[in-house]
C-alpha cells in the first residue's frame, strides 16, 4: 500500500559520505537507507512564483525494509517525505 501525503512531511535527513541520504527522521524514528533505487529532479512551473517547483527526488528503501520517496526542496533547502510504500 502506498501512503501520499497531500502536503509533504518535513523529515531531517542525514548525508553519507558520498552526499546522498544515509538516513533521515520521521515522526520521532531513525530510519537506516539500505539502497538508494532511484534519483531524479523536476523544475517545473519556473515561469510562475507561486508555483515553482524545483526538487531532487530519491526512491530509496530502508533498513527496515520500507520503500519511500523523499526529496529535497532547492528552493527552501529541506527535506521531506513524499511517499511511503510498505
Amino acid at each position: 500500500m502506498a501512503r501520499l501525503w497531500p502536503i509533504s512531511e518535513w523529515i531531517q535527513v542525514e548525508l553519507g559520505k558520498d552526499g546522498w541520504p544515509a538516513r533521515f527522521t520521521w515522526n520521532g524514528r531513525v530510519y537506516g537507507v539500505h539502497k538508494i533505487r532511484q534519483r531524479w529532479q523536476v523544475d517545473g512551473d519556473w515561469w510562475s512564483e507561486e508555483g515553482h517547483i524545483w526538487r531532487e527526488y530519491v526512491a530509496l528503501t530502508t533498513t527496515d525494509g520500507l520503500l519511500c520517496v523523499i526529496y529535497f526542496n532547492l528552493l527552501d533547502q529541506n527535506w521531506y517525505l513524499s511517499r511511503l510504500y510498505d
